[in-house]
């Protein structure tokens, strides 16, 4: 009798698994029609203005870099927006409200960042801009391979993959690994993102690796747009190219 009555209490206890031991995945796709809303700990670089605006810096006194726009600290949240078991629409915010009406998931962010990349791949347009935004945006701990595979993967769609490649410039610490990259990048739509990406690193392997582009890349809007980014970054190599590319 009391080992029929062990037995009846873990399979309860099996019956309910709480919400927490639950994947971001399984809680997402319980919900088939509705709003389900992801929340998690924002990057301490991180600021909203509440209503949807968002800013970001790679580092140092944030409160310095906003000016005199409202810098509000608080939570990422990525809304959802499910239809028929699919997801319809990704919407993500910083210090925002929550929605009244949402099935509220709270996790970590590295849960959130891993989960938002890899749904992101299927995505385009705004969609896959929101989802990628979200993960990059998540307090998470060694993401910079998760963007990088992102990057790399051809059956991504263009829209994941170029939203990818921007946030990686922003939080990787390596320009070096943006440069190893270059192989990999055989769009047109995502060299000419590559060369924006480089343009905002301002450091020696950025402006090296632009030149060599302006120089030497096969498609020739490439190289246009290398040369104009290399023309805004006022760096000594830079001046130095033109020079050269000028001379009799």
């Amino acid at each position: 009798m009391r080992r029929a009555a062990g037995v009846l209490m873990m399979a309860l206890a099996g019956a309910s698994i709480p919400a927490s031991a639950q994947s971001v995945a399984e809680r997402v796709t319980a919900v088939r029609d509705g709003t389900v809303e992801l929340v998690f700990r924002s990057r301490p670089t991180v600021c909203g203005d509440g209503s949807g605006g968002t800013w970001t810096r790679r580092g140092g006194d944030a409160g310095a870099w906003y000016g005199d726009r409202t810098c509000v600290r608080g939570p990422v949240r990525v809304r959802l927006g499910r239809s028929g078991g699919e997801t319809a629409s990704v919407r993500t915010c910083v210090a925002c409200r929550p929605q009244s009406d949402a099935q509220v998931v709270e996790t970590t962010p590295d849960d959130a960042a891993r989960y938002l990349l890899s749904t992101a791949r299927a995505f385009g347009g705004r969609n896959a801009d929101e989802a990628v935004t979200g993960a990059a945006l998540a307090d998470a701990q060694g993401e910079e391979p998760d963007f990088t595979r992102l990057v790399r993967d051809e059956a991504a769609t263009m829209s994941a993959r170029k939203q990818a490649l921007f946030w990686l410039g922003q939080i990787t610490e390596s320009t070096r690994s943006i440069v190893e990259l270059d192989g990999a990048l055989r769009s047109p739509a995502l060299r000419e993102q590559y060369t924006f990406v480089l343009s905002q690193r301002r450091d020696e392997p950025a402006v090296d690796k632009l030149i060599d582009i302006a120089r030497h890349d096969s498609d020739v809007n490439t190289r246009k747009k290398a040369m104009f980014w290399l023309g805004q970054m006022h760096d000594p190599k830079a001046l130095q190219f033109f020079k050269d590319a000028l001379r009799p």
